[in-house]
């Protein structure tokens, strides 16, 4: 389980007329986290749950892992974009952190990317319990890429 803190920035600007503005940026504004998918095997207790021809894309919730595997000899490398969301205190779910794993492993080749996602059951940074990931699995097809997304999946191990 990840405890980042929230990252929160004050920003001050003197507008002409005298007016003072502060506003502080959104913690979930952080940089899209990519990652380089390292050498695995088949994931093993996760599910694999999204398909497009050309790739595969796994989540396996105990541990966190992100698992692609590129199943065609087409030259093109395979990547697994994940969104995490985090409910807040009152039940209302928020963009908390988003990133790429990519496989340029080549056809038949499993690679995965560790993360470390707040629990679903587990207190998190907005005060409130609940942890949900979507991932799309693309096939980077020079800028036409074909990809496949799965539905929100709650994060309890």
């Amino acid at each position: 389980m990840r405890r980042r803190g929230l990252m929160r920035s004050t920003f001050v600007t003197l507008a002409a007329g005298g007016a003072l503005f502060v506003t502080m940026a959104s913690p979930a504004a952080a940089a899209e986290e990519v990652d380089k998918g390292v050498a695995s095997g088949e994931p093993s207790g996760g599910t694999c749950i999204v398909e497009v021809a050309g790739a595969t894309g796994c989540f396996k919730p105990y541990g966190d892992v992100i698992y692609t595997r590129d199943n065609s000899y087409d030259a093109y490398s395979v990547y697994a974009k994940w969104q995490n969301q985090i409910r807040d205190s009152s039940g209302t779910w928020h963009a908390y952190r988003n990133g790429k794993c990519t496989n340029d492993r080549g056809q038949g080749d499993w690679a995965k990317c560790d993360k470390n996602f707040y629990e679903a059951s587990t207190t998190n940074a907005y005060g409130g319990k609940g942890s949900r990931i979507k991932l799309t699995v693309c096939v980077a097809n020079l800028g036409d890429d074909h990809c496949a997304t799965t539905p929100w999946l709650s994060n309890d191990s």
